[in-house]
């Protein structure tokens, strides 16, 4: 054979300029686009209603109860802020006279009561009825308890 025609390896070089000016392309659109997203945001002054069905709570407008379990899945105790209440029927009637007071102190009161996800439900019900009962004792028939029941997982 001739060494004339011999071919050679090919040798492959990759153009980037495309890929290059196309990226620019797309950093300059979304430049522009971020800024007319900025510009469209207008500032505005929503109204306030003056008796809203739902309000962000306060500190002075929440009781959170919690329900202290044991390594059995039951309860250990029931605990409201710094006060404890033990899980027999004298505890729970303290709790339910505790929650009374503050009931007819302010009646737009919200009872925050939280469990873990492994406490069953036989050992929440209980302070569940103390705070029937509590509402029970307030004198006013338009008076409704709020209650949140809140389940927390532990890992």
């Amino acid at each position: 054979m001739n060494s004339s025609r011999r071919r050679h390896p090919a040798v492959i070089h990759a153009n980037l300029t495309p890929m290059i000016d196309v990226t620019f392309l797309l950093i300059i659109f979304f430049v522009l686009v971020a800024q007319i997203v900025e510009v469209e945001q207008v500032d505005m002054q929503l109204p306030i209603p003056e008796d809203p069905v739902s309000e962000l709570a306060t500190e002075d407008q929440r009781v959170v109860i919690n329900v202290v379990p044991d390594s059995a899945h039951g309860v250990q105790e029931y605990r409201m802020g710094a006060m404890l209440f033990t899980p027999d029927a004298a505890g729970l009637s303290k709790l339910a006279d505790q929650l009374a007071a503050l009931y007819q102190a302010n009646p737009d009161i919200q009872v925050n009561l939280r469990a873990d996800q492994r406490t069953h439900y036989q050992h929440v019900e209980p302070a569940l009825n103390a705070i029937r009962q509590a509402a029970y004792y307030v004198q006013d028939t338009s008076f409704v308890a709020r209650v949140n029941l809140a389940v927390r997982r532990e890992n």
